[in-house]
């Protein structure tokens, strides 16, 4: 009988794929600039125009216009997702097999950092696409908040059931 691989492991495998995948693709094969332009309208975006920032290139309205402002934003907004993902994935896999809290937590946030490392390393070699530290920090920043979010909830349940117990036998 073949046992069934549990989900967190298929998810983590997923998206390991997905950045690889991703990753291997130039930055034209993938803009969402095009899609964006035709089908979104775009004035709302001009109410961020006090948003200014250095990412590599200068990120403003001003600068890049309002679908490939409103790109950036996506593009990281899918590096910090996916990464949550992965770093709650991992932290819950490390848990379910026994690990203690911090050092699940340690172990997800440093394999999780060292992926998006190895995804910026992977991009120097594809056309088009240029590594940053930048988007390391992004990677990591979001495996960070889905670990502590995942540790955070789970302690508080357990802090939950501890306490719920405590006062069924004090009554």
């Amino acid at each position: 009988m073949m046992r069934r691989l549990p989900i967190v492991y298929v998810l983590a495998g997923a998206i390991l794929l997905l950045l690889f995948g991703f990753s291997s693709m130039s930055y034209e094969q993938q803009s969402l600039i095009p899609f964006l332009t035709n089908h979104v309208p775009l004035g709302w975006v001009h109410a961020f125009s006090f948003v200014s920032f250095q990412y590599e290139v200068p990120i403003s309205v001003a600068s890049l216009g309002p679908a490939a402002f409103l790109e950036f934003f996506i593009r990281k907004g899918m590096h910090a997702g996916l990464f949550f993902i992965l770093g709650t994935s991992l932290v819950h896999v490390l848990r379910m097999r026994g690990y203690r809290p911090v050092p699940a937590a340690f172990f997800a946030a440093t394999t999780a950092v060292t992926v998006g490392v190895l995804d910026e390393f992977h991009q120097q070699w594809t056309d088009g696409r240029t590594p940053l530290v930048g988007d390391v920090i992004i990677d990591g920043s979001g495996a960070l908040a889905g670990i502590l979010l995942y540790t955070g909830i789970r302690l508080f349940l357990k802090a939950d059931r501890i306490v719920k117990t405590e006062y069924r036998q004090v009554r």
